[in-house]
């Protein structure tokens, strides 16, 4: 798109009427509200215009004769019918079983778990959240299943890394 100089002649004319940036973009019909207002900023025009109690959509024709008044535009009136709304994605199923309850367990309210048992959440929410509450894994606090869900395993170049900051950290300490 190129502001040729009748392009920039409608978009004064249009602006100086009182339509809205948005209307402009609309009678132009191949630019975006953005670029109007970019060029109404580089051509110093957007402080020249008292506000509007209610912004104008331009209804008019296109190609009006320049000089010609505008008269003024109502208000479009709201499309009763609205576009309909994009479906929704699948759910993964694997997301779908990582919050169920593991076949054998009996969940129970999160804050009344045990020592030891699975705090992965299965249901609920809030003051009602369940946590699946099998037995943990040594040094988690999710069972076995549930951890492995949690964490990705530890790639060998990480676990090299994780071994030297610790070294590090206790050289530092030392």
């Amino acid at each position: 798109m190129t502001w040729t100089d009748a392009r920039v002649a409608q978009l004064t004319q249009l602006w100086t009427a009182g339509v809205s940036a948005s209307g402009i973009a609309e009678a132009l019909d191949d630019v975006s509200r953005s670029a109007v207002l970019g060029k109404l900023h580089r051509l110093r025009l957007l402080g020249g215009r008292a506000t509007a109690s209610a912004p104008r959509r331009y209804d008019g024709p296109i190609g009006a004769p320049e000089g010609a008044p505008l008269a003024p535009v109502a208000p479009r009136e709201v499309r009763a019918a609205s576009p309909p709304a994009p479906p929704e994605p699948p759910k993964a199923p694997w997301r779908e079983a990582a919050f169920a309850p593991l076949p054998g367990t009996t969940p129970r309210n999160w804050l009344s778990r045990g020592f030891g048992e699975c705090a992965y959440p299965v249901g609920g929410d809030g003051e009602a959240l369940m946590s699946c509450c099998a037995p943990a894994k040594a040094r988690s606090a999710y069972c076995p299943a549930h951890h492995a869900i949690a964490f990705r395993a530890v790639s060998p170049a990480a676990r090299v890394a994780e071994r030297r900051w610790a070294e590090a950290v206790v050289r530092w300490a030392a």
